[in-house]
């Protein structure tokens, strides 16, 4: 918490706002502070019960906490939460009042000692460790303001609008990889809430990416949850080389030589890795695109459906292929006849300047056979992003429903 600071010796009243302010613009007042306990009502009638009452106290000096001001106000109530600490030594709300009034003074560094122990004694106290989660940080402590900030985050999640977005504001500094990839690696509840906002904010991608590194590194790699906004708002950014360096460095252990291949998944086992170098199927109303068992002869495959009713795309990924002479073949299994060129496999290029189809490959299996197909292409030295789809044509004499299996898909660079 950044206490506003004000001038001192200045005439008038001058009411002094002792809540947050943090860090970098990015936190806010929480809205009528409504972790408190009781009401001022309350408080003031149970004073009258029993004066030395510590509880009424406390909740007394927190309604007073909000709009005091300088000069006698605040001594009074500095004064009045030493006197609660004279009836309970480890009050945090009297100790916390006592710091931020010591902040408010130019002594921030004895505001730390008095809120650091009342941190000590009571991980809720939001105040408290607002306050010390913006000091921490402007002190170069960077370890201990990702303590606060996870101290906060665990509070309540009411907290997160201003938590989060402050956090991620702190990724600008490297020195915070290490203490925050530590945090998360201990899988607090707030963890893949953060990872996708921030990989949907990125505001400092090569720390992103660092911190992403540090937890794979560490043993605790984010999953395909947490990275998918990271690769969906990265495309814009990278170029599709350093994007595909990217995704294959954050592949889970288990999909590690799925990186090492120049097309993904030709099994079509399944891949635990985020788009855009995985296969995306696309299934809908009247269309079936799913992995599962082929028929004998095959083992895992792409099962693809539809009626033929209009132009439809079952699956495509996309690929980074250096500019040469490929082979793309595949194997495939119907179980009735079909129509010659009703379904394909497309290459095509995707750079701005350079889009147009590379390659096309009809699928015309035999009924009830196992079928081999092959094609092979160029890549241009200006076509650096390329994608693969299997796709269906639309077909006006019939519509009852056709269907096949692919698999055992290979891609090789010929010369």
């Amino acid at each position: 918490m950044a206490v506003i600071a004000l001038r001192r010796g200045t005439s008038g009243v001058r009411t002094v706002v002792l809540v947050i302010a943090l860090i970098a613009g990015f936190f806010t007042l929480r809205s009528g502070l409504a972790f408190l306990l009781a009401t001022p009502a309350t408080a003031e009638f149970a004073l009258r019960i029993d004066p030395t009452n510590t509880n009424a106290l406390s909740v007394d000096a927190n309604e007073r906490l909000k709009t005091v001001e300088l000069g006698a106000p605040a001594a009074q109530l500095a004064a009045d939460s030493k006197r609660i600490l004279e009836h309970s030594p480890y009050e945090v709300v009297a100790l916390r009042n006592i710091g931020i009034i010591t902040a408010s003074n130019d002594d921030e560094k004895g505001a730390a000692k008095l809120l650091g122990l009342a941190a000590r004694l009571s991980l809720r106290d939001y105040l408290t460790h607002a306050w010390l989660l913006d000091y921490r940080f402007r002190t170069n402590e960077v370890a201990p303001a990702v303590k606060e900030a996870d101290i906060l985050l665990r509070q309540d999640d009411q907290n997160w609008p201003v938590i989060l977005p402050a956090l991620i504001a702190l990724t600008r500094d490297p020195r915070i990889i290490h203490p925050l990839a530590t945090t998360l690696a201990r899988r607090p509840y707030w963890r893949s809430t953060f990872l996708t906002r921030l990989g949907s904010d990125n505001p400092h991608p090569e720390v992103t990416f660092a911190l992403l590194t540090r937890l794979k590194a560490i043993g605790s790699a984010a999953g395909k949850d947490e990275l998918d906004t990271y690769f969906t708002n990265s495309a814009d950014r990278v170029s599709p080389r350093e994007l595909f360096a990217q995704w294959t460095a954050l592949l889970p252990p288990s999909a590690a030589a799925a990186g090492k291949g120049l097309l993904r998944e030709g099994d079509f086992t399944g891949l635990d890795a985020s788009p855009p170098f995985n296969w995306r199927l696309y299934p809908r109303d009247g269309v079936y695109a799913e992995r599962g068992k082929g028929p004998a002869g095959m083992g895992n495959a792409l099962y693809v459906s539809y009626s033929g009713e209009r132009e439809t795309v079952f699956a495509n990924q996309e690929l980074v292929l250096p500019a040469g002479h490929y082979r793309f073949a595949g194997r495939v299994y119907a179980e009735d006849a079909i129509e010659a060129g009703v379904f394909r496999w497309s290459i095509a290029c995707m750079t701005k300047g350079a889009t147009g189809i590379l390659a096309t490959v009809p699928i015309n299996p035999a009924p009830g056979q196992l079928g081999r197909y092959s094609v092979e292409f160029n890549v241009p030295s200006k076509c650096d992003q390329q994608v693969l789809a299997l796709s269906g044509t639309a077909r006006d004499t019939t519509f009852e429903r056709l269907a096949l299996y692919v698999d055992d898909l290979n891609l090789t660079h010929v010369r």
